[in-house]
């Protein structure tokens, strides 16, 4: 039987393990919450010497940052060292451990991108076990693909004494690789040194050295990183492909062989370590890269080659102070090339930079802070171009450059350009420059020139093309590597050897001025010149709101020394010579935008012109001539022409002539043809046209001639009959038709104006015939002294030349039969082109007419039908 005093005593023990039972749970509880711990469970929990054991454990934990859930299996807790304050147990094993992290939508940028300072980093190192051994590590995570599985083991050993020392293995298997983590972490609250490696399938691939110090100005941070052989550079790339990139995206598969190297010694501020502070902190940087084989680069296609680069930061402004690189790139990325004609498209590149003696002279913003550097860019391909130049670059932001002594080289042997095919590209250009983040400027220096075996288009083809320039400026703005605005201005070249158009005849030709041109247009102002002399002062302008304005000047040209334009233009007519007086002339051309046809205005002066037109000699010629074509009609005006003399064989001349054609441009040659003067003198006469309109669409067109005055003297002077002479004038009308077989005059009349006049003929040919014939004894003896009050005749003349006079004669001779009357009714016919000819074959004209006169016979003479 328990006495009483025992009673109270188990009562009490009862009452206190009660209440230190209450008083555990509540602060289990409490530190439940404390860490968000929404669940925690357990199965399978035994007890032992060595420590406690439990089959299972899941644990849940939700906060702010996200949601975590771990699954432990066959978890061990050792007794030894165990204690009351976190982390309890400080010998950990597990046989499987399963992690699912899951962030929150949302997570401040400020807490992912701090990082613990040495203290922070201390006591939170402090709730790691002094030993963790984990059998099977899966953990599941965020990536880019959604969320990506890290399965491995992990063995963590830690020193009681000092929480910052601890080493680390993880070992991490994808597909058929290992990936052996190192790592290596000793310190105390005030520095901390890292010592990390990674070997692939034990291979060796990098390792890192990280020393991170307090000091009174903020943490000092200083490390190395070295990869001196990536010769698992595809495992490892393909493992981190599945955490960076995008389910769909692949990059290309990495070579065996790389080599990295990276250096640092960076004051940091004062604080919480975090990328803001990386940002501004001071101190330098080091780092180089040798690819020895071709490496895909995002952007940039496959990058072989040695690559270095040096940077010194003062309060986070940083500065580059060294640049290196020599570099080879394949495969280059389609949207470098986009801009580019395909057959300029290089299949690679060779990139060189290296350090350069300082330039001579410097813009303001790049004064004291630049790196002279030299480049050199050069392409392999179809089109190889090379580029070499001396840069000061800007060694911090606001990025700058300024380039001198740049050459740039470039062959093609064909490209197409639009419609322009081009052959035998050859460039040399030498050029200035300066480039910024929204401006460019570049000065083409004496020495650039560009060569075109040929250049071509569907009309135009030119042979042996050569460019020059000299202080040929650019000036462009640009933003975000979009160009903007953009101006080029300046003195330019161009010669041609060779250059053929349907309009022109086979010949050099060379444009010599300046020419400016920009975005919004083009203007070119300058001298055109051809090998025959041809001489044009010209000015072209073009813009998207006026479309092209063409004008030209042709200055007087004495045609003393050849005629230019004859030489020059392919539709010159080949029988008209011009060989004395002046030529001048100007012209505009407009096209409109959203135009095909070209509006034309042309105006020709000439004075004193003279020559050779066909078997005809020209003198004494004044035009002026004004051609308008718009986008509807063509009108020529013909505001004077004034010949002194033309010659077919007998002088005709002074002529006058004023009239204008119009015509629809769809159909040129079958307008309307006015004329308000048409006259010309003839032999002491004249002859002339009235004033009327003809329609050119009408087959035949009939001219209505007048003949006033012509002097019989002055005719039979000039007509080859031998003894014939003769006084009076003679008026009449021809009415001469104009078709497609040729000319002719039906019923023409003419008549001889009162009191009429004399005819002589003295032949012995005649005499001789009137004696063998008395009924032609009185006509051969009245017209030796033939006093006529009446000449009268029909004219008719058909397309082969002929012409037939239907005379009838009224008067007398004085010396027969006391004068009586005497009437004579006679028909005259003669070959025209053969009376012309025979005129014309005289030593009184020139050789070429001769020519010209002989040939035409004998082509006369071989149409001619053969008597049989």
């Amino acid at each position: 039987m328990i006495s009483r005093r025992s009673g109270l005593r188990l009562i009490s023990l009862l009452l206190l393990l009660v209440l230190l039972g209450g008083y555990s749970y509540s602060s289990w509880l409490r530190l439940l919450e404390r860490h968000a711990i929404r669940q925690l469970d357990w199965q399978g929990a035994s007890l032992s010497l060595s420590g406690i054991g439990l089959a299972r454990l899941d644990l849940e934990q939700r906060d702010s940052t996200g949601s975590a859930r771990v699954t432990a299996l066959q978890l061990h807790l050792g007794w030894q060292q165990s204690g009351l304050t976190p982390p309890f147990w400080q010998h950990i094993r597990l046989e499987r451990l399963a992690v699912a992290w899951l962030p929150a939508g949302q997570n401040s940028e400020q807490e992912s991108a701090a990082a613990p300072d040495p203290q922070q980093l201390a006591a939170a190192l402090a709730w790691l076990p002094l030993s963790l051994h984990i059998e099977q590590l899966t953990a599941e995570l965020p990536c880019a693909s959604g969320r990506c599985t890290l399965q491995g083991d992990l063995h963590l050993s830690r020193m009681p004494a000092t929480p910052l020392t601890l080493e680390l293995a993880l070992n991490l298997h994808h597909q058929t690789h290992r990936l052996a983590w190192r790592a290596q972490l000793q310190g105390d609250a005030q520095a901390a040194d890292l010592q990390l490696t990674l070997a692939v399938d034990d291979q060796s691939q990098l390792s890192l050295h990280s020393s991170l110090r307090n000091s009174p100005a903020g943490p000092l941070w200083s490390g190395n990183l070295s990869a001196p052989d990536l010769s698992q550079a595809a495992a490892l790339q393909d493992w981190l492909s599945q955490w960076a990139l995008a389910p769909g995206e692949r990059l290309p598969s990495a070579p065996s062989a790389a080599q990295l190297s990276a250096t640092w010694h960076l004051q940091l501020a004062s604080g919480a370590l975090s990328l803001e502070h990386l940002r501004s902190a001071s101190g330098q940087v080091d780092a180089s890269a040798r690819l020895p084989e071709p490496w895909p680069i995002p952007g940039a296609g496959q990058v072989q080659g040695n690559f270095a680069v040096a940077a010194r930061g003062v309060a986070g402004q940083w500065f580059a102070e060294r640049l290196a690189a020599d570099l080879h790139l394949n495969r280059l990325p389609a949207e470098w090339l986009s801009a580019l004609p395909p057959a300029l498209h290089p299949d690679s590149l060779h990139l060189r930079i290296q350090a350069s003696n300082p330039l001579a002279e410097l813009p303001s913003n790049l004064a004291g802070r630049s790196l002279p550097l030299a480049i050199g860019l050069t392409s392999s391909g179809a089109s190889p171009f090379d580029l070499q130049a001396n840069l000061a670059l800007a060694n911090a932001p606001p990025w700058a450059a300024q380039l001198s002594k740049a050459r740039l080289e470039v062959s093609s042997p064909a490209l197409a350009v639009d419609d322009w095919q081009l052959r035998d590209l050859q460039a040399n250009l030498h050029f200035n420059g300066y480039l910024d983040s929204q401006q460019l400027h570049l000065n083409l220096s004496q020495g650039s020139q560009l060569k075109l075996g040929e250049l071509s288009a569907a009309d135009l083809r030119l042979a042996q093309l050569r460019v020059t320039t000299q202080d040929l400026q650019l000036h462009a703005q640009h933003q975000a590597g979009h160009l903007q605005t953009w101006h080029l201005q300046g003195p330019a070249t161009l010669a041609a050897q060779h250059l053929e158009h349907a309009a022109l005849k086979p010949q050099g030709w060379r444009w010599q001025g300046t020419l400016a041109a920009s975005e919004q247009g083009l203007e070119l102002n300058g001298q055109v010149s051809a090998d025959a002399d041809l001489q044009l002062a010209v000015q072209l302008r073009h813009d998207n709101r006026q479309g092209l304005q063409l004008q030209a000047q042709l200055p007087e040209v004495f045609l003393r020394a050849g005629n230019p334009l004859g030489k020059t233009l392919a539709d010159w007519p080949a029988l008209l010579d011009f060989n004395n007086g002046r030529l001048s002339g100007n012209a505009s051309l407009n096209l409109a935008p959203g135009r095909d046809s070209p509006e034309l205005r042309l105006a020709l002066n000439g004075k004193g012109l003279a020559g050779i037109y066909d078997r005809s000699e020209l003198s004494g010629l004044d035009t002026r001539l004004q051609l308008r074509l718009d986008q509807h009609q063509l009108h020529l005006e013909l505001n004077e022409l004034r010949l002194e003399q033309v010659n077919p064989g007998m002088p005709i001349g002074p002529a006058l002539l004023r009239g204008s054609y119009k015509a629809a441009r769809s159909q040129p040659e079958q307008g309307l043809l006015e004329l308000q003067q048409a006259q010309a003198a003839v032999m002491g006469g004249t002859l002339r046209l009235d004033p009327g309109q003809w329609d050119l669409r009408q087959s035949t067109l009939l001219f209505p001639l007048h003949l006033q005055g012509l002097d019989l003297d002055r005719f039979f002077t000039l007509y080859p009959a031998e003894g014939l002479a003769g006084s009076g004038l003679i008026d009449g009308q021809l009415p001469l038709s104009v078709g497609p077989a040729g000319i002719e005059i039906e019923q023409g009349q003419l008549q001889a104006r009162a009191p009429g006049g004399r005819l002589q003929f003295h032949s012995a040919r005649i005499r001789a015939l009137g004696r063998s014939n008395p009924a032609m004894q009185l006509v051969t003896q009245s017209l030796e002294d033939f006093h006529y009050t009446t000449l009268t005749s029909q004219v008719d003349y058909d397309r082969q030349g002929k012409l037939l006079l239907a005379m009838r004669l009224e008067g007398r001779n004085p010396a027969i039969e006391q004068g009586r009357p005497i009437h004579f009714n006679i028909n005259l016919e003669e070959d025209i082109p053969t009376l012309l000819a025979s005129l014309q074959l005289t030593d009184k004209v020139s050789e070429i007419i001769q020519r010209r006169v002989q040939q035409r016979m004998l082509e006369r003479n071989a149409a001619s039908p053969k008597e049989p």
